[in-house]
């Protein structure tokens, strides 16, 4: 188990960059703690911290009726894709769900970096299946955001709607993420100061990040979400391998 002070530090610097670019909150906590625990507990002691945070973010992006008539498909497809997504969690071995991700992060960066950029037809079919997917992988491996960006990043050029878009879903995950998975964050009996100090820092840090966020051209917003993208897409190969040649 974490120290409450690593715990805070982790996800104070992954709400940081969440606030600045809509991604990062569940993804980094869970790929660094996954490299010293069981993909479900590192899944579990991060659930609520990263709930706050994702319902913040959603409350400070304006308005939400627009996001929610445009996105409405893919965030119920995503709360789908969550529960089947926490059925593989707790059936599946984790390093073969991390390679694959791995794999689909590195072609989406790949392509982007190359600006072959992803065009998508705006039909609700597609959101659903988009959303579906990253509801599965992030019900499994808190990953969500490596699907929804490459839909998000395709359908629209605002980075508040694109931040609010993907808060929307990550918050739904959780919701779906933490009923099923109530059971095991019972039983893990985490101390309060465990969750409450780590959940402030994170709510302080994904303020500054918000406010840089507002501040940062779209073209430097894109290329640091695909930076972060690729550093996780090489962390999760690493943590795969690591576990399938042991």
């Amino acid at each position: 188990m974490p120290t409450a002070a690593l715990l805070t530090l982790v996800l104070a610097a992954a709400a940081l960059l969440h606030g600045m670019v809509g991604i990062g909150v569940t993804l980094i906590p869970t790929a660094i703690l996954a490299m010293s625990m069981d993909m479900q507990q590192a899944i579990v002691l991060t659930l609520i911290p990263m709930l706050l945070i994702n319902v913040l973010s959603l409350l400070s992006g304006g308005p939400l009726w627009a996001v929610l008539r445009r996105y409405s498909v893919l965030a119920v497809c995503s709360v789908i894709g969550s529960l089947i997504g926490v059925k593989l969690l707790l059936w599946l071995p984790q390093a073969w769900l991390q390679l694959g991700l791995a794999a689909v992060m590195a072609l989406y960066v790949l392509t982007a970096w190359r600006q072959v950029r992803l065009i998508l037809p705006k039909h609700p079919a597609v959101g659903a299946l988009f959303g579906l997917a990253g509801g599965i992988i992030g019900g499994a491996t808190n990953a969500m955001s490596s699907v929804l960006m490459m839909y998000l990043l395709a359908q629209s050029r605002d980075k508040d709607e694109i931040a609010q878009a993907g808060n929307l879903c990550f918050a739904l995950g959780k919701l779906a993420q933490l009923w099923m998975l109530w059971p095991l964050l019972a039983a893990m009996h985490i101390p309060a100061p465990m969750l409450i100090w780590p959940s402030l820092a994170a709510v302080a840090a994904l303020l500054a990040g918000v406010w840089l966020r507002r501040r940062i051209p779209f073209h430097r917003f894109r290329q640091l979400s695909l930076l972060i993208l690729s550093l996780l897409a090489v962390m999760m190969v690493y943590k795969s391998l690591t576990s399938l040649l042991m």
